[in-house]
């Protein structure tokens, strides 16, 4: 099979980029096209400038204090619908929550428990086909539709079906659940304290059958204590978002992310130079300042650092991931918005992908800001104010120096 390389720095990314690419990737003026088959990208800077957020919002929804309705406990989940109104999954009170464009709320639906329009654990799936909301219920694997009324119209359990996601599935257009199962582990062969990766496949339903698109894929990073597993702290995870051609994925590793096609063949690979990785001595006293702002007094501080830094500082790695956990997200048009990993720096930094791999811009974001969803020109972050309150906001994107 014939391989194509494609390098894209700033002197020839018109020549990847088709002229416009910003226009075509924010405000899709161009459909996602065939990707050609063993397609590498590489991109040496952004195709086009930098993003920043508009000045205000458009909405902000999320008070300290103030009506029920408007506090939230722990955000989990938000998108936007096409007439400009907000769902947001509230996983402490078990409520997924409606407001119009301008923040009012309109209704709540949702309850703790196991029966319809009940759950147990609380996300929100984008671009679901057939449904104005879909929730993914992690702690029953079980999703539900909701009608743009709040009324519930479908339940089904993912594990009558064979699906066994270990982090949440994600929708392709055609209405199938792309996915990742839980991986076996041979927890006899471990030595406590050893740090080992999973081996991760990447598969998608078809009607009431479950197909592999890919194996052996390097996933989550885990630390063995002897009397369980954990995620390792900084450690690399899979990633992955689902598109019209098929589902991009990335193991943490670089940046660099794989395309495989609905039948399982790797069609095109991005490569971009992101932000450096190396962790650094400024990183790990940053990450020491965290820990030692949990205790109260200078002896309880001092007794941290004594007994307790040496090990923990030992257990990090020398590089940080290149992705955050659930660090891909598809826009309808085949581009990507990749989230690089947030310990790097005190800011947030997401990378623009176009359809075709190419790394068309660059956004910050605030710290403490998390993508929730994103459309054409806009994105729907999660902010934590001061005292760790939640709010939803959607912010226009704007060339930098054009924020107003």
């Amino acid at each position: 099979m014939e391989n194509h390389a494609v390098n894209t720095n700033a002197a020839n990314a018109r020549i990847v980029l088709y002229g416009a690419m910003i226009r075509v990737a924010i405000y899709g003026l161009m459909p996602a096209t065939t990707l050609a088959a063993q397609t590498i990208v590489e991109s040496e800077d952004p195709g086009g400038p930098d993003l920043t957020l508009s000045d205000e919002p458009l909405v902000r929804i999320g008070v300290l204090d103030g009506p029920m309705e408007y506090m939230f406990g722990e955000v989990t989940g938000a998108i936007r619908l096409e007439d400009g109104s907000v769902v947001v999954a509230d996983e402490q009170s078990y409520e997924v929550r409606m407001f119009d464009a301008g923040g009012r709320h309109v209704w709540t639906s949702g309850r703790k428990g196991e029966g319809p329009g009940e759950y147990g654990g609380l996300r929100l799936l984008r671009g679901c086909p057939g449904a104005a909301i879909t929730v993914f219920d992690w702690h029953l694997d079980r999703v539900t539709e909701l009608d743009a009324e709040g009324h519930v119209t479908d339940t089904r359990k993912l594990t009558s079906v064979g699906v066994n996601p270990y982090s949440e599935p994600m929708c392709s257009p055609d209405g199938s659940l792309v996915f990742t199962p839980w991986p076996e582990t041979d927890y006899a062969s471990l030595t406590v304290g050893e740090i080992y990766r999973w081996s991760m496949s990447l598969n998608r339903t078809r009607g009431d059958s479950v197909i592999a698109l890919r194996s052996e894929i390097p996933g989550t990073e885990r630390f063995f204590s002897g009397g369980g597993t954990g995620p390792r702290e900084w450690g690399k995870v899979m990633v992955f978002a689902a598109t019209g051609t098929g589902v991009w994925y990335g193991s943490g590793d670089d940046y660099e992310l794989e395309h495989v096609d609905w039948n399982g063949r790797v069609t095109r690979i991005a490569r971009w130079a992101g932000p450096d990785r190396e962790v650094t001595t400024e990183h790990l006293d940053r990450y020491l300042r965290a820990y030692l702002a949990r205790y109260d007094t200078p002896s309880e501080r001092r007794r941290f650092e004594r007994e307790r830094w040496r090990s923990i500082r030992n257990d990090l790695p020398e590089r940080f991931p290149a992705f955050e956990t659930d660090g891909l997200m598809a826009l309808p048009n085949g581009s990507l918005w990749v989230t690089t990993f947030g310990w790097r720096a005190p800011s947030q930094e997401l990378h623009l992908l176009h359809p075709s791999g190419a790394w068309v811009a660059r956004l910050v974001v605030p710290a403490r800001s998390t993508l929730l969803d994103a459309g054409p020109g806009w994105v729907l972050l999660l902010e934590r104010g001061k005292f760790d309150e939640h709010s939803v906001a959607v912010y226009e994107l704007v060339a930098a120096g054009d924020a107003g």
